[in-house]
């Protein structure tokens, strides 16, 4: 008996330390979402239950589509494209393959790009849902409802200012998604804007976004930089990060800490990077006020 305790103990270990599917899926009621590290691009999985919802996609063939496999029941429920570069939508085209989608919603600026041709022609040929967002929509997607605070209207020519911006609150936790929107979006969006507990920061921390009067709204206590460890953008910018700094919010980067997972029931969050070379990096566990 002692010897078969012994063995399932063993086989336990084994299977937390090799990251085992058993283990991948929170309790329910538990909110997760994944910045998944797909280099220098964006691509994040907020998966409730049954309910998965994929904000881009990254580049082609840098993992996004096969990283979600494990979270995903049934079909997808909604694809959101911020917008159309190819670090964002890229890897749309595989997810479209590979799964079943409910629906996919963009800002409806379009480009001759052949990532977001085929991508278009592949959405049409499964017949899938097609929404455009613009400032002031929700997007329901089971119980979850994203406020959409960006693109205004009329659209500008610039696609990073066009980027839809998604603010999500479960319980309380607060979540922003900044897609790649610059310092004017940044403007524009201002009066609905409001403090935060995680926020994604705007184009891969660049010094495009990130203005000190917009941190200093939000107020993040984590900042999650979705950039690649070598990139010729030099992103993300010192300027940036010093502005990060200057508010002490928390600052986790994909290109140093790997696939970045924040969990939540509504009343603690954790943030869990899964490789961090900085060891000033660890599972943090927040319990938010009443």
């Amino acid at each position: 008996m002692k010897k078969l305790i012994v063995l399932l103990v063993a086989l336990l270990l084994v299977l937390t330390l090799s990251g085992c599917d058993l283990f991948n899926k929170p309790p329910s009621g538990t909110l997760g979402v994944h910045f998944i590290d797909v280099g220098q691009g964006d691509s994040i999985l907020i998966d409730l239950g049954e309910t998965e919802v994929l904000i881009d996609g990254g580049k082609k063939n840098t993992g996004a589509d096969e990283y979600i496999r494990p979270y995903v029941d049934g079909p997808i429920e909604a694809v959101i494209a911020t917008h159309y570069d190819s670090d964002h939508i890229g890897g749309l085209l595989s997810v479209f393959n590979d799964y079943s989608v409910n629906a996919f919603w963009y800002n409806g600026q379009t480009t001759d790009s052949d990532a977001f041709t085929d991508m278009m022609n592949k959405i049409s040929e499964l017949n899938i849902t097609i929404h455009v967002v613009v400032k002031g929509d929700t997007i329901q997607v089971g119980t979850l409802n994203f406020k959409v605070l960006n693109p205004q209207q009329p659209l500008g020519s610039e696609p990073n200012h066009n980027s839809v911006v998604l603010d999500l609150t479960y319980g309380k936790t607060d979540f922003l998604f900044m897609g790649d929107a610059d310092k004017q979006a940044e403007v524009d969006m201002q009066s609905s804007l409001h403090d935060v507990d995680i926020l994604k920061v705007g184009h891969h921390g660049s010094d495009t976004s990130s203005s000190m009067d917009f941190l200093n709204i939000v107020q993040p206590e984590i900042a999650i930089i979705m950039v690649g460890l070598v990139n010729s953008y030099n992103h993300p910018s010192q300027v940036t990060i010093d502005a990060l700094n200057a508010i002490v919010t928390k600052i986790y980067r994909t290109s140093t800490c790997g696939t970045i997972v924040v969990t939540t029931d509504g009343d603690t969050y954790s943030v869990k990077p899964n490789n961090c070379s900085d060891n000033r990096y660890h599972i943090l566990l927040v319990t938010l006020p009443r």
